[in-house]
């Protein structure tokens, strides 16, 4: 908190303007991204539970699909399942007490009131009224398609509407009064991948004038095993990308999945350097798959150099060769056709950065936007629930590792694009982003700033860490004021950074 409040009290009131003053999102504005009817059905609900808050009854709701079945004045109903029986037609869908989205009679006004912000900061940016802008919002929006949830979807991630795609919609409308946006970039750095928003852009009538970037985790390696054992990382989309859209994505692997990863890499230290690469499962569409399966079958040089690392994850290598560890810790340098299949290949703050620097950048810089918009999560925070594994008993994997420092670095890094392009025109909208677990393990949270130590691989016959009722959001904070300090000032913003560590 010390540092936030540092990074806050740095801020003049010159420049920034904090705004609540606009309407809530309308219907034409929502009706520009999704469907009349999961519209209406959203509508419906709220009427609803509207009606039962006045009256005082729970009536309508089975105690399977309630979170809590018992009489209230402010009923809280479970959404996914919701969604799932009315616009999916499901026969079998989600349990209540499973769900972790809900719906109460002050969802509607709240999703609406975000939806607004955007198309409000929008304006302001396109008018001139201001450089940039960050929409602090709730719920978030990247999940929510067409229908609210996709085809065969488990969840709606928090989300209602999608704010940031009415964003980008309203953006490209003919407007009076206001400057022409032929085109907009949506870049998504939320830890999941926007699934909700790639569905939109993809039923866009003109895909030329959008751009979607996601960077995310991917984990589904066990597609193959019984729905019972199989495990994927939410939403387990975001595996490829689609040129004709317009849509990149990549996946990075977390940081659970570095065992399986390393033992990949061994494989190709110990094969024989006249030997093809071994064949690795790959989760990454590239614009010239021909070169790739070209590279992927050319020998690997064996005059390739070996030296000593501790944790390749931590280097910030991004040159034409890329280090790869064997069991004994050694790593052999590979050429780049051994490391451009994809970005699996590394993990946590490395893959990250090599993905915005070698796939958003230019990819960004050569569509040349008149309006970028960031669907903007924090939870690829080191430490934030939204990015671990959860295992029974309440422990904890850690999925990325990303600090402060890569949020603002990565807002430079796209401000210095929108000053080439587009006149620094910038909105943020706050997606995801929770916290850090809390355990009641004195020792172990004073060792680890408030984590759970954890193994790379949790053994399940290890005693369980037990949770507090409450989510640290230190590092929530400092995220989020690395961000608006690159916002206001990314030139200015690592010599504050430098300052306030000093």
């Amino acid at each position: 908190q010390n540092s936030s409040s540092n990074m806050s009290s740095n801020i003049s009131d010159h420049e920034i303007q904090i705004s609540s003053d606009f309407d809530r999102g309308s219907l034409e504005l929502l009706s520009r991204v999704h469907s009349a009817e999961y519209l209406t059905f959203v509508n419906d609900l709220s009427k609803e539970l509207e009606k039962r808050r006045k009256n005082g009854i729970l009536n309508g709701v089975d105690n399977d699909d309630s979170k809590d079945a018992s009489s209230t004045n402010a009923p809280v109903i479970p959404f996914t399942p919701m969604v799932q029986r009315t616009m999916m037609s499901q026969t079998t869908v989600k349990r209540g007490a499973h769900s972790d989205t809900s719906f109460s009679v002050g969802s509607l006004r709240a999703a609406r009131r975000a939806a607004g912000a955007i198309k409000h900061a929008v304006d302001c940016v396109l008018v001139g009224r201001n450089r940039n802008a960050f929409c602090v919002v709730r719920p978030p929006g990247h999940h929510a398609g067409v229908n609210g949830l996709l085809e065969g979807g488990e969840s709606c991630g928090f989300c209602i509407f999608n704010n940031v795609a009415a964003g980008a919609m309203h953006a490209l409308s003919d407007e009076n009064n206001r400057f022409n946006c032929e085109k907009c970039a949506i870049v998504d750095i939320d830890v999941h991948h926007g699934n909700g928003t790639e569905e939109i852009v993809k039923k866009c009538h003109d895909p030329g004038r959008l751009l979607f970037f996601s960077v995310h985790l991917y984990d589904h390696s066990d597609k193959g095993k019984s729905r019972a054992n199989a495990y994927k990382f939410y939403p387990g989309t975001g595996e490829e990308d689609d040129v004709a859209h317009n849509i990149i994505n990549v996946p990075i692997t977390p940081l659970w999945r570095k065992k399986d990863v390393y033992q990949n890499w061994s494989t190709v230290s110990r094969s024989n350097s006249t030997q093809s690469l071994p064949t690795l499962e790959s989760h990454h569409n590239t614009r010239n798959k021909a070169k790739q399966k070209a590279a992927s079958k050319a020998p690997v040089n064996n005059s390739s150099q070996v030296v000593k690392s501790t944790d390749y994850t931590d280097s910030n290598q991004t040159s034409d060769s890329d280090v790869i560890p064997n069991e004994k810790g050694d790593v052999q340098r590979l050429s780049l056709h051994a490391t451009q299949q994809q970005y699996l290949h590394s993990m946590g703050r490395n893959a990250y950065r090599q993905a915005i620097q070698q796939r958003l950048l230019p990819a960004l810089r050569a569509f040349d936007p008149d309006l970028i918009l960031i669907s903007l999560g924090f939870d690829a925070s080191k430490g934030d629930v939204g990015n671990a594994r959860h295992y029974a008993g309440g422990r904890e994997a850690p999925g990325i590792d990303l600090e402060p420092e890569d949020y603002s670095w990565t807002t430079r890094k796209i401000m210095e694009v929108a000053d080439i392009c587009c006149q620094g025109r910038v909105v943020s909208i706050l997606e995801g982003g929770y916290g850090q677990t809390q355990t009641k393990d004195s020792k172990q949270n004073k060792a680890t700033g408030g984590q759970a130590s954890l193994s790379e691989e949790p053994d399940d016959n290890e005693g369980e860490v037990v949770q507090t009722e409450y989510l640290d959001k230190t590092i929530f904070s400092e995220c989020a004021m690395h961000h608006l300090h690159a916002l206001i000032d990314p030139y200015d913003a690592e010599r504050k950074e430098l300052s306030i560590s000093e």
